[in-house]
């Protein structure tokens, strides 16, 4: 249950700080607090279940609200990049970015209201009364309790950018990750942390802000466009491509999977061959 909490309130670090602070202040309590101390708070089966539910709801919900956010703060950031922008359309554009946010934010407000209700008055009383830095103390788990949130985070975090990429992780991915969420499931944080921050490094995660670039694949030479050959092509190219943990690799290799897939439409083998040729060079980088 704890994963799913700190997964679903991941993007409470993009709010404000002020409003989630003043909504902990005034009584509401945070999932992973919560999920931290269950024990003694003496969570039933039931309990659990319907917290699991309600996050995982709220969790699909979250995720085309937060996409509009990201969207609406990347429309306001070319328009304030452009000279010849009024205030007037920015100032529109920055009341649709606040609309997106405060969606986001009702949610958030939403789900930490039915995290409450969850609970007797008599566990809530507990919870508030142990607070953050007993209820690590009570669950014995000391700083671990804070490191396993922050790889919680970190892991959310490149799961939703892969996601967003709309694209299934590859082998190389998958291998990595399994290994990091052994070493999660065995309490090995530390370890797991490092890992993450390979990973990161690795899947040059900072780079997806950067705006991608159209492709030009007439600029490549098409190389043999016998139909056998092409095949054989396709498929080294495809195996190459599991070995991909680079996000932005990831992000600018769509653009050709989508002009593959109409060039073969199309029964254009000379276009086939300029796309291949193009993916070859990428990943040979």
């Amino acid at each position: 249950m704890k994963k799913i909490l700190c997964c679903l309130f991941l993007s409470l670090a993009s709010l404000p700080a002020a409003h989630v602070e003043d909504w902990l202040k005034s009584g509401l309590l945070h999932p992973d607090m919560i999920a931290t101390v269950r024990d003694e708070l003496g969570l039933t089966q039931d309990q659990q279940a319907k917290l699991n539910a309600q996050l995982g709801e709220a969790r699909k919900q979250a995720e085309p609200l937060e996409q509009a956010v990201k969207e609406q703060q990347k429309a306001l950031g070319h328009l304030l990049q452009d000279q010849g922008t009024s205030a007037d359309v920015a100032a529109a554009q920055l009341s649709k970015l606040l609309e997106a946010e405060a969606a986001v934010k009702q949610l958030q407000l939403r789900a930490l209201i039915g995290v409450r209700d969850v609970l007797t008055p008599e566990q809530l009383a507990k919870a508030r009364k142990l607070g953050p830095p007993k209820a690590m103390a009570a669950g014995g788990t000391g700083s671990s309790g804070g490191l396993e949130a922050k790889v919680n985070e970190k892991a959310g975090k490149l799961k939703a950018a892969l996601e967003a990429l709309g694209v299934p992780p590859t082998e190389a991915m998958k291998y990595r990750g399994g290994e990091i969420e052994k070493l999660i499931k065995s309490g090995q944080y530390a370890e797991a942390d490092a890992k993450l921050d390979e990973l990161y490094a690795d899947s040059h995660y900072k780079e997806l802000e950067a705006e991608v670039e159209k492709v030009d694949f007439s600029k490549f030479e098409p190389g043999s466009t016998d139909l056998t050959t092409l095949q054989e092509r396709f498929e080294t190219v495809k195996a190459a491509g599991q070995e991909i943990v680079s996000l932005p690799l990831l992000r600018e290799l769509l653009q050709a999977k989508e002009a593959f897939e109409a060039a073969k439409d199309a029964q254009d083998a000379e276009k086939v061959g300029r796309i291949l040729t193009y993916v070859e060079g990428k990943l040979k980088k």
